[in-house]
């Protein structure tokens, strides 16, 4: 395989006209562009540096070739630009795979089994680590179990991290690590549930978990190889599921994950193109912040890697009653006195001063919403932001009001959003119903932004959610209320629109001369088959700037 970082001298040659050999032509393929005109050809051609020469009828292509290019019969199967997902967690997911797992509405004798089998390796001071537990199951299950913990590891720090990224599971001896035994109740981004005596009962949500993240997984050099492993592992999954563009929406960068990123480029193997955040915390001084990660801020679009937007976490989740809404939750809930409009991680002048500042620097705005107040807060953001650091964009979008639906189209801002077959099944609905009430009319409104002119993504969230891209078309086609009208128009959200929102629809996002051959090879087009046989396609290569990271059928073996 060729360096997929020296992608300067190819793009520069083709600028200048002196395009290199074909070095690769596709042919009895069904490809599907994805360019302006949405146009269909049979055959392309792609030169040594990965680059797009051709694209036409099979003897157009043929005739344009120059002499025995390698020729690749694709036997009718379909091409499609590389699928690109701008919202997941791609070293969280690696190092997630090989924690303890948990069933997340397990019993709680199921809990503490496996809670035991974690700790039976280990020494005193090594942390012990699991993912996968539901937090409010756990509650309902046990008031204060914080106990539990400290009974099976009294000399052990002990966190297990939830099945949504919003809360942990910590002992006593992790909580004092992080200084929540004694911290105010929900300062500075982190939320503290405290049992009948008004001690922590072992439950931290929204920003606490990160602290105790930091303080478990520190940048040491042990811990930053697991996490280069661990992002060589996703990158391969992605691989396999067509993705080829990617934006990893973790960035805990006191955890030295960025690093990772730039090593797997530097020794040529990241199989796959990164525009990553930096996750801003509620709790540590904004200023200082921004200094230091302007100091690890890059964005040069000839390299694989990039690091140039900044994940700004305005409110949690509705699930929580802790995305921030225009309206109350619904009566009823458990909530404290102050609470019954949700949350905000930042204080609105902080949230728009951190706004105006990081993309006064260059950021790219990443905002986390889930209400539809955060989502109207994360708008007012970005109409005071510097727009040149754009196109900035809000994920999630579980409620937004849909008197700021124009208001996307208006400011540019990209509405990403997450159709796994969870979040639109009927009994999802039903229970965010408990929070939201008749609001669930208006989740996740895919559709309707769609209309009023937004550009829409479609993300995963991996690995809180489902990553299959092919998965997220059939949902979003599917749906009966508020999904896309067609499957051209899902294609596009996981294709040239989030090419859009990563600013280098330039070079990828579309099968055109000039650009990238970043593609996927489906074993069947998905344009001409039914809507709900699609997530039963198989994805049978992945290219990369035209070298297979991915060829399960074998089509293009040496």
């Amino acid at each position: 395989m060729k360096h997929l970082c020296a992608v300067a001298a190819g793009w520069a040659l083709l600028a200048g006209g002196a395009a290199n050999a074909d070095s690769l032509v596709l042919t009895n393929a069904s490809i599907y562009t994805v360019d302006e005109a949405r146009s269909r050809a049979e055959a392309l051609a792609i030169d040594e540096d990965g680059i797009i020469t051709a694209v036409g009828s099979e003897a157009e292509v043929l005739a344009a070739a120059d002499e025995d290019p390698e020729i690749v019969d694709l036997g009718g199967r379909m091409v499609l630009p590389g699928f690109q997902d701008i919202h997941l967690h791609a070293v969280e997911a690696g190092v997630n795979a090989v924690l303890c797992p948990f069933e997340a509405f397990d019993t709680l004798a199921g809990y503490k089994a496996t809670v035991q089998g974690c700790a039976e390796n280990g020494d005193t001071g090594v942390w012990v680590l699991g993912a996968g537990v539901n937090m409010v199951n756990l509650l309902e299950l046990h008031s204060n179990p914080v106990t539990v913990l400290d009974e099976i590891s009294p000399d052990r720090p002990v966190m297990i991290l939830d099945d949504i990224g919003h809360g942990a599971w910590a002992n006593s001896l992790a909580l004092q690590a992080a200084g929540y035994d004694t911290a105010k109740d929900a300062a500075n981004g982190n939320i503290i549930l405290r049992g009948a005596d008004g001690r922590p009962n072992g439950v931290v949500l929204e920003n606490a978990p990160h602290n105790l993240r930091t303080l478990a997984f520190p940048p040491t050099q042990e811990n930053l190889d697991f996490a280069y492993d661990s992002l060589l592992n996703a990158a391969a999954e992605l691989n396999a599921n067509g993705i080829t563009s990617i934006s990893d929406a973790g960035g805990y960068w006191p955890q030295g994950h960025h690093k990772v990123w730039d090593w797997a480029e530097e020794a040529g193997e990241l199989p796959l193109r990164a525009s990553n955040a930096f996750y801003i915390y509620p709790d540590r001084p904004l200023d200082a912040q921004i200094a230091e990660i302007k100091t690890l801020y890059h964005n040069d679009p000839d390299r694989l890697v990039r690091f140039n937007a900044a994940k700004i976490y305005v409110d949690g989740i509705l699930s929580q009653a802790t995305g921030a809404l225009l309206e109350p939750y619904e009566a009823g809930l458990d909530l404290q006195d102050g609470a019954e409009y949700g949350y905000l991680y930042f204080e609105k002048d902080e949230l728009m001063r951190a706004a105006r500042e990081l993309a006064a620097t260059g950021f790219q705005l990443h905002f986390h919403v889930t209400g539809d107040y955060g989502a109207r807060l994360a708008l007012d953001a970005i109409a005071q932001a510097a727009p040149e650091s754009g196109p900035h964009r809000l994920t999630h979008l579980y409620l937004a009001d849909p008197a700021d639906y124009p208001r996307f189209a208006e400011l540019g801002a990209i509405a990403d959003l997450q159709l796994a077959p969870s979040a639109v099944a009927e009994d999802y609905q039903a229970f965010m119903a408990e929070f939201i009430g008749e609001r669930t009319d208006r989740l996740l409104p895919a559709g309707a932004l769609l209309e009023a002119g937004a550009t829409v993504t479609l993300s995963s969230d991996w690995d809180a959610d489902e990553l299959n891209p092919l998965i997220k078309i059939e949902t979003a086609v599917s749906r009966r209320h508020n999904g896309l009208p067609d499957v051209a128009a899902a294609i596009a959200a996981m294709t040239i629109n989030p090419a859009i929102a990563l600013r280098h629809a330039d070079r990828t996002g579309s099968i055109e001369v000039g650009k990238f051959a970043d593609l996927v090879v489906l074993s069947k087009d998905i344009l001409k088959i039914p809507a709900n046989q699609i997530s039963s396609v198989a994805v049978e290569a992945t290219l990369l700037q035209g070298e297979a990271v991915f060829d399960n059928a074998g089509l293009f073996a040496e």
